[in-house]
């Protein structure tokens, strides 16, 4: 009997960094015509394991096979020289550059004449043939700044296909597109493993794991803890690798007082050709979900409420008294605290330490003339470092360096060190790992407990069914009602969205 050969084999793969053993003899086969999961918490190794196959990273240790061809990937163009290319979790396009320059971006297309010059008939036609391969035609001479996250998406996929890669890695792809742009990728991977190609695929979305993938690699602690054959996939068996222990995700009972006092109503709120006329309230100690498709509004609306927009007509109060933040530091200094949906670019100062992270929010707070108190910015810091288990090396790490559950976190640590007695959370588990989100969830519980109140918006119907106690569906700018979590499915969100 013929065995087929491993289209890519890592052998004993093994990678450091200064005081961190990162990969620790890590096995991995991808097949032709396979898509193979790497599953496991942040840090668990997934991203090294990920740079190391696109040359990005050099193991200290290992061995790299490209058909049964041992071979060095010094440098991602060699990686893509051999076949291999990547579709990043970030969007890694250019905003003024044209869809087909992005594609071929980094590649010198010149004429055959005397002078040399671009060739850019053959770059526009290059750019609509690779999309042709995805099933896709779009205007290759716009620019992606002004098109959509799928389309970009999109784009970042032809610039991979137009390469002729044989494998390609999927780092998360479905995170900020909607469920039906979600399952139209899902569609394509599977056309890409229907033409022999090899899929690596990344993904903290279980059900996406087990719908599409042959195999699933499970990661922990820098270690591969098993291959799980399609045939034996489980939720329960997939989470337990992961973690090491069971998580459970039933709904926790949190209650709130009818007698509790409003902290913030909003009445008639509305910005025109983003929401309008939204009205609820929300008392103190609950956690009050949005839901509704992506569009619906939902990050208008909080942005608005946190000063960062205006509302054009409505009315906002907080703590009982009418207020008119005229922007984000108005808000703080009356008790707002914002968890954005874009913490990278929006929440984090990544190449600060997670003392100066923590003190950003309040730093006239910290002021000791003619200079900033470190010593009082390190008493913050470690109050809540311990508080929120926040897991670092010290608080002078970059924040840049902690997993997407830990950054969360430091940036709730931010608001709770100026005393924010409504936190609004925007996406406050995406791109983290199960078991962080579980710790999420119960710290915002526990906040909850302790007399907080938090705004909680999710693309996750499941997430805000176990952690609110009422939930407002939005579609399309409008307020389509608000319901108990208690009882709510999925499925009931949906119909009241699209009702």
């Amino acid at each position: 009997m013929c065995v087929a050969q491993p289209r890519l084999e890592l052998k004993s793969i093994d990678k450091r960094f200064p005081g961190v053993h990162a990969l620790k003899s890590v096995d991995f086969q991808l097949m032709p015509g396979e898509i193979h999961s790497l599953v496991g918490e942040n840090g668990a190794g997934k991203s090294t394991l990920i740079n190391v196959m696109i040359g990005l990273y050099q193991p200290n240790g290992g061995e790299i096979y490209i058909n049964g061809e041992k071979t060095v990937l010094d440098t991602p163009k060699r990686a893509l020289e051999k076949g291999i290319a990547i579709v990043p979790q970030e969007l890694n396009l250019i905003p003024d550059l044209s869809v087909a320059e992005n594609i071929f971006m980094g590649v010198r297309k010149m004429k055959k004449s005397p002078i040399p010059c671009m060739d850019w008939k053959n770059i526009y036609e290059g750019a609509k043939e690779a999309l042709a391969q995805l099933g896709v035609s779009m205007d290759v001479h716009q620019t992606v700044r002004h098109m959509s996250v799928a389309n970009q998406q999109l784009v970042q996929i032809a610039r991979a296909v137009a390469f002729g890669a044989e494998v390609l890695i999927f780092d998360e792809p479905t995170a900020c597109l909607t469920l039906k742009e979600g399952d139209r990728l899902l569609e394509m991977l599977e056309g890409f493993r229907a033409e022999g190609k090899s899929i690596v695929f990344v993904s903290h979305h279980m059900d996406e794991v087990m719908r599409i993938s042959d195999r699933a690699t499970v990661m922990r602690d820098g270690s591969r803890i098993e291959v799980i054959e399609r045939s034996d996939f489980s939720l329960q068996r997939l989470i337990r690798g992961m973690v090491g222990r069971e998580v459970a995700y039933e709904r926790v009972p949190h209650y709130v007082s009818d007698d509790a006092p409003v902290v913030l109503e909003v009445n008639g709120l509305t910005r025109k050709r983003e929401f309008e006329n939204i009205s609820f309230s929300m008392r103190e100690g609950e956690i009050f979900g949005i839901a509704g498709l992506v569009g619906a509004g939902r990050t208008e609306l909080v942005s608005t409420i946190f000063g960062d927009r205006k509302a054009q007509s409505g009315e906002i109060k907080l703590f009982g008294k009418t207020v008119h933040p005229k922007g984000p530091s108005d808000a703080i200094q009356m008790g707002l605290g914002y968890l954005p949906e874009e913490r990278r670019a929006q929440a984090i100062l990544p190449i600060l330490p997670i003392r100066e992270n923590i003190s950003i929010a309040d730093i006239r707070h910290y002021f000791r003339f003619p200079t900033i108190s470190r010593t009082k910015e390190r008493e913050v810091a470690t109050t809540y470092i311990d508080k929120l288990k926040v897991k670092c090396s010290s608080m002078e790490q970059k924040i840049g360096q902690l997993s997407g559950g830990n950054q969360q976190k430091v940036v709730l640590a931010r608001w709770l060190a100026v005393n924010s007695r409504l936190l609004i959370l925007d996406e406050p588990t995406r791109g983290i790992d199960v078991l962080a989100k579980a710790e999420i969830h119960s710290l915002i519980r526990r906040l909850a407990s302790e007399g907080k109140s938090a705004l909680v918006v999710s693309s996750e119907m499941e997430e805000l069914i176990s952690l609110c106690n009422r939930i407002m569906i939005m579609h399309e700018g409008k307020l389509k009602g608000i319901v108990d979590a208690e009882g709510m499915t999925p499925g009931k969100i949906l119909e009241l969205a699209l009702a």
